[in-house]
């Protein structure tokens, strides 16, 4: 049985301990927090110790492994308190507040030869899964943008990052997993209209080393919860809804009328609508599942702390593009 602890006793937190407790393999072996009744309430319901923090349940639990779902800023500190104890661990998105604190994290988790995962866990979505084997096959044929939409109410326990940092990451790490592809440069449009310190909403380009657009339409602005994305090429386009776990797929008609054998695009014509069969999973299990496995010496498929650095960086060059009003290139791509 692996040992597993949870840092941060928020909804992340409470879902990380949750599924770990009913996962199998795997031990629940305490929960901490710096808020105490956070962590004593969340402990108390699934009957494990708590501690005040994160180095008291390390050295206290001594866990296998953890999970931190703490605030974005105590990324980097709880990362290296575990990682020089031994102890493997998976992130939270966004990896850290910073490249350079991300780039630390990395370096160490290396040198002490732990695994170190990252939760963007749409990677896990259903959806994605399907449409990344999609587009590998070439279904689509020639992809020409992925368009992202990520709105909802303004969260009030984000106070430490904004906007780009904490949502955008999301698509901009799904982008690079469907494309296969680094971003070369950015512009952002960015505003804040209810976050008492970082941007809320975001308007953004990204264009990529193979050519592919990207457009990040994402907010804290809106009151209802959209979470889409959109990928058109030469065949037609694929919408997944990350919420409902649904892909669909509409047939650019002329490819079957006007596609020569040299697979030059004549036309765009309406075509037949096709909902995707998916068997619907919790993504959250699935990636758990996948960071358990790797510590245990299996495949994974964990988010790499790389990858974790790769959205950040891009993202971190949104916050800048929108604040200067310049395009940022080119950015550095990440080995």
């Amino acid at each position: 049985m692996l040992r597993v602890g949870v840092i941060g006793a928020g909804v992340m937190g409470r879902n990380h301990a949750r599924v770990l407790r009913d996962l199998d393999g795997v031990t629940l072996t305490a929960i901490a927090d710096t808020n105490v009744s956070a962590a004593r309430a969340a402990a108390e319901r699934l009957g494990v110790p708590w501690f005040e923090s994160a180095e008291a349940l390390l050295d206290a639990a001594r866990p296998d492994a953890v999970t931190v779902a703490a605030p974005t800023g105590e990324h980097l500190r709880i990362a290296l308190a575990a990682i020089a104890r031994g102890v493997h661990l998976l992130v939270e998105k966004p990896i850290t507040s910073t490249v350079d604190e991300a780039d630390a994290m990395i370096t160490a988790a290396a040198s002490a030869g732990v695994v170190l995962g990252v939760g963007h866990v749409e990677r896990y979505n259903p959806a994605i899964i399907e449409l990344a084997r999609r587009l590998a096959r070439g279904e689509l044929g020639r992809v020409f943008k992925v368009h992202a939409r990520r709105l909802g109410p303004f969260p009030d326990r984000i106070r430490d990052v904004g906007v780009v940092i904490d949502l955008a990451t999301h698509d901009l790490d799904v982008m690079r997993y469907l494309l296969g592809a680094e971003v070369v440069r950015v512009y952002a449009e960015t505003e804040r209209h209810v976050h008492t310190a970082h941007e809320d909403l975001l308007s953004g380009l990204v264009r990529f080393d193979n050519g592919v657009v990207g457009v990040l339409d994402v907010n804290w602005l809106t009151p209802a919860k959209v979470r889409e994305l959109t990928v058109t090429g030469e065949r037609g386009m694929f919408i997944a809804n990350y919420l409902t776990q649904d892909l669909y797929f509409h047939e650019n008609d002329y490819t079957h009328g006007d596609w020569t054998t040299h697979q030059m695009l004549r036309g765009v014509s309406e075509g037949s609508m096709t909902r995707v069969k998916l068997d619907r999973v919790e993504p959250l299990r699935a990636e758990l599942a996948a960071f358990v496995d790797a510590v245990m010496g299996g495949v994974g498929p964990v988010v790499s702390g790389a990858d974790g650095l790769a959205a950040l960086r891009v993202a971190a060059a949104l916050v800048e593009s929108g604040r200067t009003g310049r395009v940022i290139e080119p950015l550095i791509r990440i080995p």
